[in-house]
């Protein structure tokens, strides 16, 4: 029968060989160093050249940028000054009207909602569009 020795000397010998081969895997990983290297040193390279191009093109498109006014229909908005952007007007009641429907009203609730417009309708500036139709929702026109 095997002691108690002989079983540890089996198993320290099974570490060493895994701790062996744990030893030899870093190398491989270190032979393909290099090329990542050199990989992200041609990255950066074709970044900073990506980014020193876009630098131009947003200079030279500021130089030829068209000199713009503020769209006074709108204010700078470009919400539809009809409507207020909501797409609909509600249909008011004239003063006089709105007067005679409060005193013809027999309570206080009906009193107090009795001068409020009803009805309403379609914007017909925007066409329901909600957006300024002399600026086209830009907020600012270009001067010619």
């Amino acid at each position: 029968m095997e002691s108690e020795k002989d079983k540890m000397g089996w198993r320290e010998q099974d570490v060493n060989v895994k701790l062996q081969e744990q030893r030899r895997r870093p190398s491989l990983v270190s032979a393909a160093l290099p090329e990542t290297a050199a990989s992200i040193a041609i990255a950066a390279a074709v970044v900073g050249t990506a980014a020193t191009i876009l630098v131009r093109r947003t200079k030279a498109s500021e130089a030829a940028e068209v000199p713009m006014k503020i769209c006074e229909a709108c204010g700078g908005s470009g919400i539809c000054p009809e409507c207020k952007g909501e797409g609909f007007v509600l249909k008011r009641l004239s003063d006089e009207s709105a007067e005679r429907a409060r005193l013809a009203s027999k309570n206080m609730a009906t009193r107090y909602t009795a001068g409020l417009p009803k009805k309403w309708s379609y914007c017909t500036k925007c066409s329901s569009a909600r957006s300024c139709l002399t600026c086209s929702g830009r907020g600012k026109i270009v001067l010619l």
